[in-house]
């Protein structure tokens, strides 16, 4: 892993802003964590544009020198997208939204014409590959490489433009994971670590993303927002520590999310 920039991205980490959380998004409980209300949701916009840092896609991060950035982020491609959308742009802001490619067009998901509409309105549309494995790490290099291989040539042929930005579903990442998002021309990759700076690895332009969660105080986004990199060390090393009992659960903790999934869908 090697820094690419000094410069701070304080990457913001969202799925779905809706008042109904039943109508946009995965419905599984786990999924119920990152919906936020549209007033929740734009007390955070009010406390990010308080602290006057610029709010920037990653493509136009490098017109910004010397300061913070902020750069909002949605996962999933749920039916809500277009409220948070429409909510940046009151503020003359845009966002990054990654789109789960095989649910495009069904319940509770974006349809081919709102994407194509967000990207008309000049936010960024990325891969967030195309079925949403439970744990992408798990795949082998020849599943993950037709994971983002797939979703890139359904958004390239929907917006007519070469797509090189993705993050990486459910944040559980590996050097292989990358490595086959770069091989694919995907070449900014977002992750789910709690990092305020971009690194460069196998090719791409790799940045970290703090969570908003439905319990993430206006507090603890001010700290991050205010101290972006002893602020973030708290979630920094909780991440640090789940992570690696994910790894040393090793089959088993697939399985359980697996049992989890098809629990919900039982219900």
């Amino acid at each position: 892993m090697t820094t690419t920039s000094a410069n701070i991205n304080i990457g913001l980490l969202l799925h779905d802003v809706t008042d109904d959380f039943s109508s946009s998004g995965f419905q599984q409980p786990t999924a119920q964590r990152y919906k936020h209300s549209v007033a929740q949701f734009v007390q955070y916009l009010d406390d990010v544009e308080l602290t006057g840092l610029p709010v920037v896609t990653p493509q136009a991060a490098h017109s910004v020198s010397g300061r913070p950035v902020v750069t909002f982020t949605f996962d999933d491609g749920g039916a809500s997208a277009p409220v948070a959308a429409e909510l940046l742009e009151e503020r003359g802001w845009r966002g990054v939204f990654f789109v789960t490619t095989d649910l495009l067009n069904r319940p509770g998901f974006m349809s081919s014409l709102q994407v194509q509409n967000l990207r008309r309105r000049g936010h960024v549309i990325g891969s967030h590959s195309c079925s949403h494995p439970d744990v992408f790490r798990s795949l082998s290099r020849r599943q993950m490489a037709e994971e983002w291989i797939r979703s890139r040539d359904v958004l390239q042929q929907l917006l007519g433009e070469p797509i090189h930005t993705a993050s990486i579903p459910g944040g559980d990442c590996s050097n292989a994971t990358i490595e086959e998002a770069s091989a694919a021309g995907l070449t900014q990759i977002f992750t789910s670590e709690q990092i305020t700076h971009s690194w460069s690895q196998a090719g791409a332009t790799c940045f970290g993303r703090m969570m908003m969660l439905d319990n993430t105080s206006r507090d603890t986004l001010n700290r991050w927002l205010t101290h972006p990199t002893v602020g973030i060390l708290p979630e920094r090393a909780l991440r640090f520590t789940k992570s690696h009992i994910k790894k040393l659960m090793g089959p088993l903790y697939l399985q359980l999310v697996r049992q989890r999934r098809a629990m919900h869908e039982q219900g």
